[in-house]
């Protein structure tokens, strides 16, 4: 099977934050928080957090898909600006986490 493209990616994303936003009965003024972070960094958000939705990226997708979900979200992502061309060089996994900063474990 071939590889999803950056656009359905971020599209199966967003769906996912839509029907955990549905299924976890939040509020109309409640709203996610999206970062793009490290390994180390998703664990601790996990373990504060929940519910979290993940999507790993490759690194050829590092730059498109966090973008793609800023705009059909309407929302700045947190750790863009901080990605830089030797993180996605040394292959660090990097993450898109959403979660609600409210909802703690």
């Amino acid at each position: 099977m071939a590889a999803k493209s950056a656009e359905a990616q971020a599209r199966d994303f967003v769906y996912e934050l839509a029907n955990c936003a549905s299924e976890y009965g939040f509020a109309k003024e409640e709203i996610w928080s999206v970062s793009l972070v490290a390994e180390k960094q998703k664990a601790a958000l996990e373990k504060k957090y929940y519910p979290v939705i993940s999507a790993s990226l490759t690194p050829d997708m590092v730059a498109a898909i966090p973008q793609l979900v800023a705009e059909k979200l309407n929302l700045v992502i947190a750790g863009m600006e901080a990605t830089s061309a030797n993180q996605v060089l040394k292959a660090e996994p990097l993450h898109l986490v959403a979660y609600n900063a409210g909802r703690t474990m």
